[in-house]
């Protein structure tokens, strides 16, 4: 089931994070912090959305998407994971899908994406590409030297 993060995810959905293999410990510090602002800050306010799949009182995956500021309705996915003992059930694709859902009901037009161009990554790119997100651009040595960004885009509206 689907529904909205609270305060009481966050060290669940850290553990998640940390766990799966792909972040980084300052990506997980900086997930703690963007956790900790949403919640305190109500940073729905300007848009940003959070939500938690769970399963028997379980958080198994979670995705937070936000509209980028300066822009005519682009909205960024900041964040989607999936427990590792949970990936390939489909859990990061309902996620997606409903992310994408959420951002049109709010008019959104197009998502962005930004993942690493390292081998390790290879399967988070493949994920994009098979929901349908269209390889837009690579900035190389953007994360660290020999660890590029991968910029992923899906249109949602044409309008």
């Amino acid at each position: 089931m689907i529904r909205p993060a609270t305060p009481a995810d966050t060290a669940a959905l850290l553990r998640l994070t940390a766990g799966t293999g792909f972040f980084k410990p300052l990506e997980v510090e900086t997930l703690e912090d963007v956790l900790n602002d949403f919640f305190a800050a109500n940073r729905d306010d300007y848009g940003h959305r959070a939500f938690v799949w769970e399963e028997d009182g379980r958080p198994l995956g979670y995705v937070y998407h936000a509209p980028e500021e300066m822009t005519d309705r682009t909205w960024y996915l900041w964040w989607i994971a999936v427990a590792a003992d949970q990936q390939g059930r489909g859990i990061g694709g309902k996620l997606l899908v409903f992310a994408e859902a959420d951002v049109r009901e709010r008019d959104g037009r197009l998502l962005v994406v930004e993942t690493s161009t390292t081998e390790h990554y290879e399967p988070t790119r493949q994920f994009y590409l098979k929901h349908g997100y269209a390889a837009a651009s690579q900035i190389p040595d953007f994360y660290a030297d020999g660890d590029g960004m991968a910029v992923f885009t899906k249109r949602l509206r044409t309008n």
